[in-house]
């Protein structure tokens, strides 16, 4: 492969640092993310536990709230860490024992040992945080994007985990399906993927002293990468907080994990996993979601026998942030359903 001059590698950065200088100009001031009231988005940190996962994965658990209150198992999205339950743990610990977790490449969860990220690869990390940071008895799941993904793959591929452990379910902006062709996708999660397939693509093929600097600027946060996250994640009503909290966890999300996550995501279809699902089920998605748009979640919800169909207005692809009211309400209302049965066995 040819290398790259240095002198075009002065052009790169001089021509980068030009176009953020004049993003700054005409952005900056107008974005500014006020202080936050209450504890800083993420920074709530639980009792934390290490599992040995599948494929040499070692997973990062937190847990929170007492330890005989009914179970609430969380799954994250693409590109998030269990830190984006903040606004549930501060609403809900203090009557239920909620577990949150890092899917693998995430957060403080290690990747693969083969380097390989597939939907299994998912639901046996999920089926082995229930199996290992819960304690006896039913449980509530809760799958957020990649997280309701992962929450089907456990549902078809350990039916008998499901059969013993999961009393009922939440699913918040997310999809068993990528490639639904009757559905309007808008921009869609198989555009966002391809975009990221494309970008990395593109980027193997640079010079490695401009893909360092290509990388540099990637996690550099700045007001245009903040308009793109609310545009992609969020509702034009999100708070600046929200937006900030999540451009910060794309932001420090493995490249790597990203571009191996991809074909997986490309290629969803879990729709034997929704089938599978006999246990009540709630289905809650934000009519503003560009990633996972409503029409995805409408069709689960005709397929789904079990399930309740929850459209919060206006609200984009982070519902638990922007709507976090609403579905702190989606999921305590699960808890309350949990608790009585367990009082009822007792």
């Amino acid at each position: 492969m040819a290398r790259t001059p240095w002198p075009a590698l002065a052009v790169v950065a001089a021509g980068a640092g030009l176009g953020y200088a004049i993003e700054r100009h005409f952005l900056h001031g107008r974005l500014a993310v006020p202080p936050s009231v209450g504890p800083e988005l993420g920074s709530i940190g639980g009792e934390t536990v290490h599992l040995d996962g599948p494929e040499g994965v070692v997973v990062a658990v937190e847990s929170y709230g007492p330890v005989d209150a009914p179970q609430i198992v969380f799954a994250h999205g693409w590109c998030c860490t269990g830190r984006v339950w903040h606004e549930q743990v501060l609403a809900l610990a203090d009557r239920y024992r909620l577990v949150t977790y890092d899917q693998p490449g995430h957060g403080r969860t290690s990747r693969p040992a083969t380097d390989t990220y597939t939907v299994d690869l998912l639901g046996d990390t999920l089926a082995a945080v229930i199996r290992g940071a819960t304690g006896p008895g039913p449980i509530v799941l809760v799958g957020h994007s990649l997280g309701g993904m992962t929450l089907f793959n456990v549902s078809r591929r350990h039916p008998e985990l499901f059969a013993e452990r999961v009393h009922s379910v939440v699913l918040l902006s997310t999809t068993s399906r990528a490639n639904v062709p009757d559905v309007p996708l808008g921009i869609g999660v198989q555009t966002a993927a391809r975009i990221e397939l494309a970008v990395s693509r593109l980027l193997g093929r640079v010079d490695r002293r401009v893909l360092g600097f290509t990388k540099a600027a990637y996690r550099a946060s700045s007001d245009l990468s903040f308009l793109i996250t609310k545009y992609l994640g969020l509702s034009r009503g999100a708070t600046a907080a929200h937006v900030d909290f999540t451009e910060q966890l794309v932001l420090d999300s493995s490249m790597r994990m990203i571009v191996g996550l991809t074909p997986p995501v490309l290629q969803l279809d879990e729709d034997d996993g929704l089938d599978c699902l006999t246990v009540p089920t709630t289905i809650a998605v934000g009519t503003a979601d560009r990633l996972t748009p409503p029409g995805l979640s409408r069709r689960m919800a005709a397929r789904c026998r079990h399930a309740e169909l929850v459209e919060l207005a206006g609200i984009g692809h982070m519902s638990q942030l922007e709507a976090h009211a609403a579905v702190n309400a989606v999921i305590d209302r699960h808890g309350a359903m949990l608790a009585e049965a367990l009082t009822e066995v007792a």
